[in-house]
Formats: C-alpha cells, sequence, structure tokens
C-alpha cells in the first residue's frame, strides 16, 4: 500500500474517532507488517476469515476495479449507522464491531494491509493495538 493511501485510511479513523472524543490513533509499521501477511494469505487463497493474533482486526472484502484502499476504512464506518451507544453484547457485536474497533478509546495504533487476489478481488486487513470490543464494556 502507497504511503499516501495509508495516510488517507489513517486520517479518516481518526476522524471518526474525533466525532467521538477518542484520542487519535498513530500507524504502526509492525501492525501493518502483520496486516499485508494476513491480506496476503486472504489473496491466496481467495478465503474470508480473522486470523489468530492479539490484536484487534477488520476485515473488507470487494472488487478491486470498483473498490479503494480506503473504501475498506469507509465501510467499516457505516456500521455507525446501525449502533446505538451502548455496552458491546453479542447482540450489537456482528453489526457494528468493525466501527466500535475503529473508535475503541483505549486502542492507539493502527496498520494496514492490502492485496488484490488472481480473482481480482481486493482484501484489506487493519490490526489494532491495543485491541477493543470487550463485552460488557463501552468503546468510547
Amino acid at each position: 500500500m502507497s504511503e499516501a493511501d495509508a495516510q488517507k485510511i489513517l486520517e479518516h479513523h481518526n476522524a471518526v474517532r474525533k466525532e467521538v472524543g477518542s484520542p487519535p490513533l498513530t500507524w504502526s509499521k509492525e501492525l501493518a507488517a502483520i496486516a499485508q501477511q494476513w491480506a496476503d494469505h486472504l489473496a491466496e487463497t481467495n478465503s474470508f476469515q480473522h486470523s489468530q493474533t492479539k490484536y484487534g482486526e477488520n476485515l473488507f472484502m470487494g472488487t478491486a476495479s470498483y473498490y479503494s484502499n480506503l473504501s475498506a476504512s469507509e465501510s467499516w464506518y457505516e456500521e455507525k449507522k446501525k449502533y446505538t451507544y451502548g455496552k458491546i453484547s453479542m447482540d450489537n457485536f456482528s453489526a457494528t464491531g468493525h466501527y466500535t474497533q475503529m473508535v475503541w478509546k483505549n486502542t492507539t495504533q493502527v496498520g494496514v494491509g492490502v492485496a488484490i487476489s488472481a480473482k481480482g478481488d481486493r482484501y484489506v486487513v487493519a490490526n489494532y493495538s491495543p485491541s477493543g470490543n470487550y463485552i460488557g464494556e463501552v468503546p468510547y
């Protein structure tokens, strides 16, 4: 991913976080490298599943010719429409978990990786540290 795309994704995350009073994130090259490895794996295997890391993780997949790298972050933000402020629960997690990870107040770093499959699908993986989305807690 280009530095310009990484900057756009970071700026979008921080704008979203500012809306709810969460502190800005910094870019982590380490998290980006881990995310890139997983994005490469997903693209090579044409699969769509979370990795098993200690980090928070958001995934996105879409047609590469239609979606940009920033589209992933914008898609996760769209979940805000479904989120009613409250504690994370099994009832609200699947519909809003990407958004709540983006704005999780204790998260300080993000790194993103992108890969394009042979079939032309764009896979975007974002890793967050420390992770968020703890059941029974509020994101901000």
